[in-house]
């Protein structure tokens, strides 16, 4: 719910202002490690008998007993054991629903730093990514690259063992002042990608977020001066549709203006000063399902905009950004996430600007 959301990232921007830090450091302060040691492992105490969880590098929970040997499922507490195995049952049913939220949410924080090119400096990566056991296998899945001004000097993965190399698997050191961030594959030669591709194979490596396999889009040089992205536009398909996969891709409905109706679909980026909008025919909030709208046009703009129930939030000329000027993994990532959210479409309005009727 977009009212909870805001209103959860005011209370934690409003917190990290109190510290002197961004609220994206503090919520890297209160990742929980869930009880898991550094080796990735938790025991559960039954007594006469224990349990050891481990979290893998698939981020599933692996099981053994105190013989070593792998069982299916923690087993409930049987008349032999000590009283405390029901608390240490309670613990890992518990602990097992934490994981699962709090996969979820690290998963859907590294698709938004793989977008805007979010960057730690070494310090900082050490102690989300190497400290913290859920992080670390997380860590160990991806392509990190070190920047200097945003730029791409190196790449590297991150090993079991604790080391670091490179896509010719030579040894890396890690820069003691640089900038790391997760690769994109807009920024690398083919054969770089096709390189940490084989050696991800060869390991049995399955990335934790889409990176290195995710579809990069290009921005033809012709259109670098115009300021709407058309290449959906006609595009029609079921209301409930789009906006469910906008919004699970960190996106939010437009103000809702006469009629209880919103046209567009939102995002802002602070890291970069920058938004894009989607401008579709329009539905009501709660009639969206089984109504087909029609895709428009998308645009990029700066800063912030004003929206919220009747505020008629229409972009102005001066702020909207030219597409040749967007950020080139930024508008990868945005045709990427436009490209996924219409993908259910089968029919085209060719007529789509005579007929639209948003403004």
């Amino acid at each position: 719910f977009r009212q909870v959301k805001q209103a959860a990232a005011q209370a934690l921007e409003n917190a990290a202002r109190e510290l002197g830090i961004t609220a994206e450091e503090l919520a890297d302060r209160i990742v929980p490690d869930l009880g898991f040691g550094k080796d990735g492992k938790r025991t559960f105490d039954y007594g006469k008998r224990s349990f050891t969880v481990r979290l893998t590098a698939t981020l599933e929970l692996e099981i053994t007993n105190d013989q070593g040997k792998t069982v299916k499922s923690m087993p409930a507490p049987g008349k032999t054991d000590d009283p405390i195995a029901a608390e240490a049952y309670e613990a890992f049913k518990t602990m097992k629903k934490q994981i699962k939220t709090t996969v979820t949410a690290q998963r859907a924080r590294l698709e938004s730093a793989l977008s805007v090119l979010r960057c730690w400096d070494t310090d900082r990566w050490k102690a989300l990514f190497v400290e913290n056991p859920i992080m670390h296998q997380f860590a160990m899945s991806l392509i990190w690259g070190v920047y200097e001004d945003g730029r791409l000097t190196d790449t590297f993965r991150y090993m079991e063992d604790g080391s670091f190399n490179t896509v010719d698997e030579d040894e890396f050191e890690l820069p003691e002042l640089g900038k790391i961030g997760l690769v994109h594959p807009v920024e690398l030669e083919i054969e770089t990608v096709d390189g940490w591709k084989r050696q991800l194979e060869d390991y049995e490596i399955k990335q934790s977020i889409d990176q290195l396999s995710r579809t990069v889009h290009i921005l033809d040089e012709s259109k670098a001066g115009e300021k709407t992205l058309e290449d959906f536009g006609g595009k029609k398909l079921n209301g409930l549709s789009l906006s469910g996969k906008l919004l699970g891709q960190g996106w939010y409905r437009g103000s809702v203006q006469d009629g209880g109706a919103f046209y567009c679909f939102w995002r802002e980026d602070k890291d970069l000063g920058i938004g894009a909008e989607l401008r579709f025919s329009g539905t009501a909030v709660g009639y969206d399902d089984g109504e087909n709208v029609t895709v428009y046009d998308a645009v990029f703009y700066r800063g912030t905009v004003s929206r919220g129930s009747y505020v008629y939030d229409t972009l102005q000329n001066e702020q909207l950004v030219p597409l040749g000027e967007v950020p080139t993994r930024y508008y990868s990532e945005i045709v990427h996430q436009l490209t996924r959210a219409t993908a259910s479409s089968t029919e085209r309005d060719a007529d789509w600007k005579k007929n639209r009727h948003d403004q």
